[in-house]
């Protein structure tokens, strides 16, 4: 199996993929009712099927594996549901590597006939792709084009124009991309359009193609802005904190050890003393990491060592919240199962914590556009986190509110970039990036 490669592996290749997937799109072909929809979005944790995980890479991340290594494994091994579980729990993947991950998981999901699941990882990359405020403008146009050719293989037309209509928009309006005479962009969107037999779309792009190539002087550019990031720390020490991590890891690895040659079919196969020396050290570490937290906030005074308190409380409570929902393919530890909205609550109010954090953070900024645009990107994470079912601390509507109102500011100070809008159609909502001529047009801003 091909390892999860960095996501530039699609850039240099994103051609290739795109004419590679549109050749299977004779071979599996769905029925007109029930394809994908871009608008149609649910949470992937909420799509993970914890009875498909295998356990042989299922348990890593409990051993204090780093999570883009299980990530690999999981890939390597062919235990695609396990790296999608990954990919759904876990907050410290970056953007980029989940979306590698989750273009890679639809194609293969596709070639086994598993259309469900393809789906869902090539709307999630879509939907990354829009929100991220951590990738650039040329990364997010080559997911689009790659969505759209894997959403298409699965017959999946209507919502492949619709990411291909992403990335025309991208192509056309990225205030970054303009300084490149190459064509190149508009005749990848073009071709995506043909294919889907959108033949005045392609022509409109290709003529644009031609104007950029043909222009006597290039347009004047932006250079790309850095995103937006906060600075950690690092953590306190707490020796308690490390033996009940390491006695954590050191019980994760005897259970993966006794299940790896053996594989558990039944819940009641699963080796029941390991397993109880597992939860006991789970149950035992968050004890201890939950007041390690508590005490080290109340005395902190440094934002960076904050940031760094708050990041680690996030990620240990995600592993928690896993746990809850039996998202490693066992019961593992009860009483947490039983509790699990609990623990739900608590992890979206440790995001909360943290991205009021990085609001006091932006605003810390001198520079009053600066602050606008570190706004935006904090607004953006917001979304991203409440989309992937792991921040309920506000609404979506609420969100999409501040964010107009962050691009109205930006706007008048005429800080041309693309905007995160919301598109409509009956009832359901798609995050969408537009140009600020045509922020609040719904469906007139698509390409026509």
């Amino acid at each position: 199996m091909k390892r999860a490669v960095p996501l530039l592996f699609f850039l240099s290749g994103g051609l290739l993929l795109i004419f590679g997937l549109g050749a299977l799109g004779a071979a599996f072909i769905l029925p007109g009712t029930g394809a994908p929809d871009l608008f149609a979005w649910k949470p992937p944790l909420e799509q993970v099927d914890n009875r498909t995980l295998a356990p042989a890479t299922a348990l890593l991340p409990l051993t204090g594996m780093r999570p883009a290594d299980a990530l690999n494994a999981a890939l390597d091994q062919g235990h695609w549901d396990n790296a999608f579980a990954l990919i759904a729990y876990d907050p410290s993947l970056s953007d980029a590597t989940r979306i590698g991950a989750l273009l890679q998981l639809g194609t293969r999901y596709t070639a086994a006939k598993q259309m469900s699941q393809a789906a869902a990882a090539f709307e999630g990359a879509d939907r990354i792709a829009t929100l991220s405020p951590f990738l650039s403008d040329r990364v997010r146009q080559d997911t689009y084009l790659q969505v759209a050719a894997g959403l298409r293989s699965m017959q999946a037309r209507d919502a492949a124009h619709l990411a291909v209509d992403q990335a025309f928009l991208v192509a056309q309006y990225s205030p970054v991309l303009r300084w490149d005479p190459s064509p190149i962009r508009f005749t990848q969107v073009a071709n995506a359009y043909a294919a889907l037999g959108a033949q005045a779309l392609a022509d409109r792009a290709r003529g644009l193609g031609n104007e950029a190539a043909n222009a006597k002087e290039a347009e004047e550019t932006l250079l790309p802005r850095e995103p937006f990031s906060v600075t950690l720390a690092t953590l306190p020490a707490s020796a308690e904190v490390d033996a009940a991590r390491q006695t954590r890891m050191a019980a994760a690895q005897q259970l993966l050890n006794d299940v790896q040659d053996n594989p558990p079919k039944r819940a009641q196969d699963w080796p029941q003393d390991s397993l109880a020396q597992l939860s006991q050290a789970l149950v035992s570490e968050d004890r201890v990491r939950l007041d390690y937290y508590d005490k080290q906030l109340a005395a902190s005074k440094e934002p960076a060592v904050q940031l760094a308190l708050l990041t680690d409380k996030v990620n240990w409570l995600a592993l928690k919240y896993r746990i809850a929902r039996g998202a490693f393919g066992v019961s593992i530890v009860q009483a947490w199962e039983k509790d699990a909205p609990a623990t739900a609550e608590a992890y979206s109010q440790a995001w909360g914590d943290l991205f009021r954090l990085y609001e006091h953070e932006a605003e810390s900024i001198p520079n009053a556009q600066a602050v606008s645009q570190a706004s935006e990107d904090v607004l953006r994470q917001e979304l991203l986190a409440l989309r992937w079912g792991w921040y309920r601390g506000t609404t979506e509507q609420d969100l999409h509110t501040a964010l107009a109102g962050v691009s109205g500011q930006l706007r008048d100070a005429s800080i041309v970039s693309l905007r995160v809008d919301l598109l409509t159609r009956s009832g359901k909502s798609l995050d969408l990036l537009v140009p600020d001529e045509l922020y609040g047009k719904n469906d007139q801003a698509l390409p026509k």
